[in-house]
C-alpha cells in the first residue's frame, strides 16, 4: 500500500509579510536609537523648524513664505511632502520653478525662480504682466513699472500673432537688450511684427524668421543719421526684414501738386 505525502499549502504572502516584519523591526529600531540620542545625548531631531526663501522679493516673498511655513514647519525633514510643496508653490503664476534643500538639523531651504516678464499686456480689465513662456502673471501695479513693451492693438493680442510676438520679444531681450529696453509697443501685422521706440514715430517692421535682424545696423544708422534728421517725426516706416539693407520711408511731400488749369 502506497503511503500519501502531506504537502504543506503553499503560502505565497509569507516572503513579504517577512519583509513588512524586518522593515518594521529596522524603523522601531532607528527610532528608538533616535530618540535616546535626543533624551540623553542632546542631539537634536530632523524637525523642520525654519524656512529660508530666496529668489524673490516682497509681495511675492510674502505668499511662498505662507505657503512654506503652513506646509513644512513642524513636518520631519527628510520625510515631509515635497512633491505637495513644490505643486502648491507652483500653482502661484509667477512661480517658474522650485529647488528644495534640506539644512540638517531643523532648516529648509528653498530657492523660487520667477517667471519674467516679457510684454505688457493692455486690455479694458486692466494692464497685465506676460512671461516669455506664454502665462499671463499679475495685473501691472507700481512695482512692475518696468521698461519693456505693450501690446495694446486688439487683433496682435489673438492667440497666434501673441504668441510670435512672445517669440519676437523674447529674442530681443536675449539678444539685442538695448534695442528692447527702448521699446515702448509691439504689434502684429501681415509683414510680421512691428516695434515702435523711444523717440521714433515711424513704425519698424522686423523680420517674421530672426526679429533681430539688422538691428545694429539700425543703430548706427539711427545714431549717426535719421535722429539728426530734422523731418524724424515725418518717416513713414523703417524697414529691417531685408538682407543687409535698411529701407526708409521717406515723408510725403507736405502740398498734393496744384493742378494747372487748361488754357481756353
Amino acid at each position: 500500500m502506497a503511503m500519501q505525502t502531506r504537502s504543506r499549502p503553499r503560502r505565497p504572502w509569507l516572503p513579504w509579510a517577512r519583509v513588512a516584519l524586518v522593515g518594521l523591526l529596522v524603523s522601531g529600531a532607528g527610532y528608538g536609537a533616535l530618540e535616546l540620542g535626543h533624551r540623553y545625548l542632546g542631539l537634536q531631531k530632523l524637525i523642520i523648524e525654519q524656512v529660508t526663501i530666496t529668489g524673490c522679493r516682497g509681495q511675492r516673498l510674502a505668499q511662498a513664505q505662507a505657503i512654506a511655513d503652513r506646509l513644512c514647519l513642524g513636518k520631519p525633514l527628510f520625510w515631509f511632502d515635497a512633491e505637495r510643496l513644490r505643486t502648491t508653490m507652483e500653482t502661484q503664476r509667477w512661480v517658474k520653478d522650485l529647488m528644495i534643500r534640506r539644512d540638517p538639523p531643523d532648516r529648509l531651504s528653498l530657492v523660487v525662480e520667477e517667471r519674467k516678464p516679457v510684454l505688457w499686456l493692455a486690455r479694458p480689465q486692466g494692464v497685465f504682466l506676460v512671461s516669455d513662456d506664454g502665462i499671463v502673471l499679475d495685473r501691472l501695479n507700481q512695482v512692475d513699472l518696468i521698461p519693456i513693451p505693450v501690446v495694446a492693438d486688439p487683433k496682435s493680442q489673438e492667440n497666434v500673432p501673441m504668441v510670435q510676438l512672445i517669440r519676437a520679444a523674447t529674442s530681443l531681450r536675449n539678444k539685442q537688450k538695448e534695442f528692447y529696453d527702448r521699446l515702448t509697443e509691439l504689434r502684429w501685422s501681415e509683414k510680421g511684427p512691428v516695434a515702435y521706440l523711444e523717440g521714433l514715430e515711424a513704425p519698424i517692421y522686423l523680420s517674421r524668421e530672426d526679429a533681430t535682424k539688422n538691428i545694429p545696423n539700425f543703430q548706427m544708422l539711427f545714431l549717426n543719421e535719421l535722429s539728426k534728421r530734422p523731418d524724424i517725426a515725418r518717416l513713414r516706416y523703417v524697414d529691417l526684414r531685408w538682407d543687409e539693407e535698411i529701407a526708409v520711408g521717406e515723408p510725403l511731400a507736405t502740398q498734393p501738386p496744384r493742378a494747372q488749369a487748361e488754357p481756353r
